[in-house]
Protein backbone atom coordinates (compact mmCIF):
# COMPACT_ATOMS: atom_id res chain seq x y z
CA UNK A 1 0.00 0.00 0.00
CA UNK A 2 1.33 3.64 -0.95
CA UNK A 3 1.06 5.70 1.95
CA UNK A 4 2.43 8.91 0.06
CA UNK A 5 -0.92 8.28 -2.26
CA UNK A 6 -2.92 8.65 0.72
CA UNK A 7 -1.53 11.98 1.99
CA UNK A 8 -1.59 13.25 -1.38
CA UNK A 9 -5.80 12.78 -1.42
CA UNK A 10 -5.81 15.52 1.58
CA UNK A 11 -4.97 17.78 -1.06
CA UNK A 12 -6.43 16.43 -3.85
CA UNK A 13 -9.69 17.09 -1.57
CA UNK A 14 -8.55 19.98 -0.34
CA UNK A 15 -8.51 21.65 -3.94
CA UNK A 16 -11.34 19.87 -5.20
CA UNK A 17 -14.02 20.82 -2.33
CA UNK A 18 -12.87 23.94 -2.93
CA UNK A 19 -13.45 24.39 -6.65
CA UNK A 20 -16.77 22.79 -5.81
CA UNK A 21 -17.61 25.37 -3.91
CA UNK A 22 -16.11 28.23 -5.84
CA UNK A 23 -18.52 27.19 -8.66
CA UNK A 24 -21.44 27.74 -6.87
CA UNK A 25 -20.53 31.30 -5.63
CA UNK A 26 -18.44 34.01 -7.20
CA UNK A 27 -16.87 35.82 -4.35
CA UNK A 28 -14.72 33.18 -3.37
CA UNK A 29 -11.89 35.64 -2.90
CA UNK A 30 -13.75 38.07 -0.39
CA UNK A 31 -15.34 35.82 1.71
CA UNK A 32 -12.87 33.68 3.67
CA UNK A 33 -15.53 31.90 5.64
CA UNK A 34 -15.78 29.22 2.83
CA UNK A 35 -12.45 28.79 2.60
CA UNK A 36 -11.98 27.99 6.31
CA UNK A 37 -15.05 25.62 6.46
CA UNK A 38 -13.41 23.57 3.86
CA UNK A 39 -10.12 23.22 5.88
CA UNK A 40 -11.48 22.90 9.28
CA UNK A 41 -13.39 19.42 8.13
CA UNK A 42 -10.54 18.02 6.85
CA UNK A 43 -8.46 19.01 9.74
CA UNK A 44 -11.25 18.19 12.17
CA UNK A 45 -11.23 14.42 10.83
CA UNK A 46 -7.77 13.77 11.86
CA UNK A 47 -8.11 15.44 15.61
CA UNK A 48 -7.87 13.07 18.75
CA UNK A 49 -11.70 13.72 20.17
CA UNK A 50 -9.72 15.76 23.04
CA UNK A 51 -9.48 18.93 20.91
CA UNK A 52 -11.81 21.10 18.89
CA UNK A 53 -11.78 22.96 16.19
CA UNK A 54 -13.99 26.30 15.86
CA UNK A 55 -13.28 30.06 14.38
CA UNK A 56 -13.39 32.86 16.87
CA UNK A 57 -11.99 35.16 19.88
CA UNK A 58 -8.98 33.76 22.54
CA UNK A 59 -9.29 36.11 25.51
CA UNK A 60 -7.36 37.70 27.85
CA UNK A 61 -7.72 38.45 31.92
CA UNK A 62 -6.23 41.33 32.66
CA UNK A 63 -5.37 43.23 36.32
CA UNK A 64 -8.50 45.14 36.67
CA UNK A 65 -11.53 42.57 37.65
CA UNK A 66 -14.91 42.81 35.11
CA UNK A 67 -12.22 44.00 32.46
CA UNK A 68 -10.61 41.60 29.50
CA UNK A 69 -8.78 41.92 26.02
CA UNK A 70 -9.80 40.30 23.26
CA UNK A 71 -7.44 38.99 20.25
CA UNK A 72 -8.21 39.77 16.89
CA UNK A 73 -10.69 37.27 14.97
CA UNK A 74 -8.86 33.91 14.09
CA UNK A 75 -9.36 31.95 10.82
CA UNK A 76 -8.88 28.32 12.79
CA UNK A 77 -8.24 27.62 16.89
CA UNK A 78 -7.86 24.22 17.55
CA UNK A 79 -8.58 24.11 21.47
CA UNK A 80 -8.35 21.47 24.55
CA UNK A 81 -12.03 20.51 25.49
CA UNK A 82 -10.94 19.68 29.07
CA UNK A 83 -10.83 23.52 29.64
CA UNK A 84 -14.64 25.03 29.92
CA UNK A 85 -15.72 27.51 26.77
CA UNK A 86 -16.31 31.15 27.78
CA UNK A 87 -19.31 31.39 24.62
CA UNK A 88 -19.56 28.75 21.62
CA UNK A 89 -22.00 28.27 19.11
CA UNK A 90 -21.69 25.68 16.12
CA UNK A 91 -18.10 26.33 14.86
CA UNK A 92 -17.63 29.70 16.69
CA UNK A 93 -15.59 30.18 20.05
CA UNK A 94 -14.73 32.08 22.23
CA UNK A 95 -11.74 30.45 24.64
CA UNK A 96 -9.18 31.31 27.37
CA UNK A 97 -5.75 31.16 26.00
CA UNK A 98 -5.02 28.13 28.04
CA UNK A 99 -7.25 26.01 26.29
CA UNK A 100 -5.80 27.18 22.74
CA UNK A 101 -2.77 24.73 21.46
CA UNK A 102 -2.96 25.67 17.82
CA UNK A 103 -4.00 29.01 15.57
CA UNK A 104 -4.34 28.78 11.79
CA UNK A 105 -4.78 31.64 9.24
CA UNK A 106 -5.97 30.52 5.80
CA UNK A 107 -5.36 32.57 2.77
CA UNK A 108 -6.54 31.86 -0.37
CA UNK A 109 -3.81 33.15 -2.24
CA UNK A 110 -0.73 34.23 0.10
CA UNK A 111 1.25 36.27 -2.63
CA UNK A 112 -1.35 38.64 -3.08
CA UNK A 113 -2.82 39.12 -0.41
CA UNK A 114 0.64 40.19 1.50
CA UNK A 115 2.93 37.57 2.66
CA UNK A 116 4.36 39.91 5.10
CA UNK A 117 0.84 41.43 5.98
CA UNK A 118 -0.41 37.90 6.80
CA UNK A 119 3.22 36.72 8.76
CA UNK A 120 2.63 39.87 11.02
CA UNK A 121 -0.70 38.85 11.95
CA UNK A 122 0.00 36.01 12.75
CA UNK A 123 2.77 36.62 14.70
CA UNK A 124 0.79 39.33 16.84
CA UNK A 125 -2.17 36.98 17.33
CA UNK A 126 0.47 34.32 18.58
CA UNK A 127 2.05 36.74 21.05
CA UNK A 128 -1.29 37.54 22.32
CA UNK A 129 -2.23 33.96 22.87
CA UNK A 130 1.22 32.99 24.35
CA UNK A 131 1.60 35.73 26.89
CA UNK A 132 -2.02 35.24 27.89
CA UNK A 133 -1.06 31.54 28.91
CA UNK A 134 -0.84 30.76 32.77
CA UNK A 135 1.64 27.55 31.47
CA UNK A 136 3.63 28.26 28.70
CA UNK A 137 5.95 25.04 28.76
CA UNK A 138 4.82 23.90 25.04
CA UNK A 139 5.19 26.52 22.26
CA UNK A 140 1.90 27.59 20.82
CA UNK A 141 1.46 25.86 16.93
CA UNK A 142 1.12 28.92 14.88
CA UNK A 143 0.61 28.06 11.05
CA UNK A 144 -0.91 29.85 7.78
CA UNK A 145 -2.59 27.81 5.02
CA UNK A 146 -3.05 29.23 1.83
CA UNK A 147 -4.59 27.51 -0.68
CA UNK A 148 -2.22 28.93 -3.82
CA UNK A 149 0.15 31.43 -3.73
CA UNK A 150 4.55 30.71 -5.14
CA UNK A 151 3.83 28.21 -8.08
CA UNK A 152 7.23 29.23 -9.37
CA UNK A 153 9.00 29.36 -6.21
CA UNK A 154 12.23 27.72 -6.38
CA UNK A 155 13.55 26.72 -3.05
CA UNK A 156 17.32 27.61 -3.82
CA UNK A 157 15.91 31.34 -4.72
CA UNK A 158 13.48 31.98 -1.80
CA UNK A 159 14.78 35.65 -1.15
CA UNK A 160 11.24 37.33 -1.32
CA UNK A 161 9.94 34.94 0.72
CA UNK A 162 12.76 35.15 3.43
CA UNK A 163 12.48 38.41 3.41
CA UNK A 164 8.98 38.61 4.19
CA UNK A 165 9.06 36.37 6.77
CA UNK A 166 11.65 38.12 8.22
CA UNK A 167 10.44 41.70 8.41
CA UNK A 168 7.20 40.21 9.17
CA UNK A 169 8.74 39.76 12.96
CA UNK A 170 9.51 43.44 13.56
CA UNK A 171 6.76 43.56 16.14
CA UNK A 172 7.49 40.93 18.17
CA UNK A 173 11.72 41.30 17.91
CA UNK A 174 11.89 42.37 21.81
CA UNK A 175 9.84 39.93 23.05
CA UNK A 176 12.25 37.18 23.99
CA UNK A 177 9.35 34.37 24.13
CA UNK A 178 9.08 34.79 20.11
CA UNK A 179 10.29 31.44 18.77
CA UNK A 180 7.18 30.07 20.93
CA UNK A 181 4.82 31.60 19.77
CA UNK A 182 5.69 33.02 15.92
CA UNK A 183 4.76 31.51 12.77
CA UNK A 184 6.14 28.27 12.67
CA UNK A 185 4.27 26.16 9.95
CA UNK A 186 3.18 28.00 6.36
CA UNK A 187 1.98 26.05 3.46
CA UNK A 188 2.58 28.34 0.63
CA UNK A 189 0.88 26.27 -1.71
CA UNK A 190 0.21 22.48 -2.24
CA UNK A 191 3.87 21.87 -3.09
CA UNK A 192 6.20 24.34 -0.85
CA UNK A 193 5.80 24.05 2.80
CA UNK A 194 8.18 26.19 5.69
CA UNK A 195 8.41 25.10 8.84
CA UNK A 196 10.74 26.58 11.84
CA UNK A 197 12.30 24.34 13.85
CA UNK A 198 12.81 25.58 17.74
CA UNK A 199 14.98 23.16 19.45
CA UNK A 200 18.14 25.19 20.63
CA UNK A 201 20.01 23.95 18.10
CA UNK A 202 22.43 25.96 15.87
CA UNK A 203 21.15 24.01 12.76
CA UNK A 204 17.44 24.63 13.48
CA UNK A 205 15.70 27.69 12.08
CA UNK A 206 13.28 28.40 9.34
CA UNK A 207 13.47 25.46 6.39
CA UNK A 208 11.53 25.71 2.83
CA UNK A 209 10.84 22.53 1.75
CA UNK A 210 9.75 21.39 -1.76
CA UNK A 211 7.33 18.15 -1.81
CA UNK A 212 4.69 18.14 -4.73
CA UNK A 213 1.20 17.63 -3.48
CA UNK A 214 2.27 17.20 0.20
CA UNK A 215 2.17 20.47 1.74
CA UNK A 216 -1.35 20.93 3.36
CA UNK A 217 -0.68 17.42 4.47
CA UNK A 218 2.41 17.87 5.93
CA UNK A 219 1.19 20.93 7.54
CA UNK A 220 -1.87 18.81 9.32
CA UNK A 221 0.58 16.23 9.95
CA UNK A 222 3.09 18.39 11.94
CA UNK A 223 -0.32 19.99 13.86
CA UNK A 224 -1.31 16.63 14.52
CA UNK A 225 2.79 16.04 15.86
CA UNK A 226 2.49 19.03 17.89
CA UNK A 227 -0.88 17.49 19.61
CA UNK A 228 0.11 14.23 20.08
CA UNK A 229 3.69 14.10 19.77
CA UNK A 230 3.89 10.69 21.03
CA UNK A 231 2.31 8.25 19.17
CA UNK A 232 3.01 10.62 15.66
CA UNK A 233 6.67 10.42 16.60
CA UNK A 234 5.87 6.09 16.89
CA UNK A 235 4.48 6.12 13.88
CA UNK A 236 6.21 8.75 11.89
CA UNK A 237 6.76 7.22 8.55
CA UNK A 238 2.95 6.72 7.94
CA UNK A 239 2.58 10.69 9.11
CA UNK A 240 5.25 12.22 7.35
CA UNK A 241 5.85 9.29 4.52
CA UNK A 242 8.48 11.66 2.67
CA UNK A 243 12.09 13.01 3.98
CA UNK A 244 11.31 16.59 3.71
CA UNK A 245 15.09 16.79 3.89
CA UNK A 246 15.69 15.12 0.60
CA UNK A 247 14.40 19.26 -1.48
CA UNK A 248 14.70 21.81 1.49
CA UNK A 249 16.46 24.83 1.85
CA UNK A 250 17.27 26.93 5.51
CA UNK A 251 15.87 30.72 4.51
Amino acid sequence: MNTIDFHKTTTKELLAIKDRVRLLISHWGEDGRYQEAVLKGVIKRFLPERYAIASGFVIQQTNVRGQHKASKQIDIIIYDTNFPVLFKEGDFAIVTADSVQAIIEVKANIKNQGTEKVVRKANEIGQFVYNARTNNEKPLFNGVFSYKGYERLKINNSDAVQNAIRNAEDSINNDVNKDSFKVNHISFNKDKFYKFWNQNDPSDGGYLYDIDDLSFSFLISNLIAHLKSDTVFANNRLWFPVDKNLKSQRI
